[in-house]
């Protein structure tokens, strides 16, 4: 059986939050629950934004940002077919469901509402970075546990006191940091996190 592939769009790669989530889960799965994909054009608008919001950072800002991005990457979309459709109304959504088709992906991770309103009549299956994290919380919780062990240490050092479920809802991840913060919970008793997420579900 294929292993499925993750393709995720700007939106989740942007946000170092969710970046740094979804490389480390794949890592902790060994590239054997999933595998990651993006394309050019999605790096591109990732870079992009970095600089936008960062007019006055150093030159190597967007460098390093392309060379992390695409170390962490298992498949990177370089080219696809002209004249690919999307059936949205967006047309600069049409690139991302190109290369999305052209990889073979069995997800999409976006937080664009374009591509959620379609959900039914696309070919991949679409989640937000928040149901997505939540979906690999459900299957395999110790790898949420190995996740949250390598970053705790990255936020205590944060002079913003920001913790590991609030740095999620601020990346719009409100249901998965509850879930994080059940797991952290569970973990300083030394109990079980296996079925937490269940209980997070509407």
């Amino acid at each position: 059986m294929r292993v499925p592939i993750v393709f995720a769009d700007a939106n989740v790669l942007y946000s170092k939050t969710l970046r740094d989530w979804l490389f480390l889960l794949r890592h902790e799965t060994s590239g054997e629950l999933f595998t990651v994909a993006s394309s050019n054009d999605v790096i591109a608008e990732v870079l992009y934004w970095i600089r936008k919001n960062n007019t006055a950072g150093p030159g190597h800002l967007t460098s390093r940002a392309k060379q992390l991005i695409e170390e962490s990457l298992d498949e990177i979309v370089r080219d696809f077919p002209a004249g690919m459709t999307f059936p949205g109304d967006d047309d600069h959504d049409t690139h991302v469901h190109a290369a999305a088709m052209t990889c073979g992906a069995t997800y999409l991770v976006t937080d664009d509402g374009g591509f959620h309103s379609l959900a039914a009549a696309l070919p991949y299956e679409v989640h937000s970075a928040d149901t997505f994290f939540q979906l690999i919380a459900e299957n395999v919780p110790q790898a949420v546990d190995n996740v949250i062990r390598r970053q705790i240490s990255y936020y205590r050092d944060r002079s913003n006191n920001k913790t590991l479920s609030s740095a999620l809802s601020t990346a719009g991840c409100p249901r998965f940091a509850a879930i994080v913060h059940q797991h952290l919970q569970a973990m300083s008793m030394g109990g079980s996190t296996s079925g937490l997420t269940s209980n997070e579900r509407p």
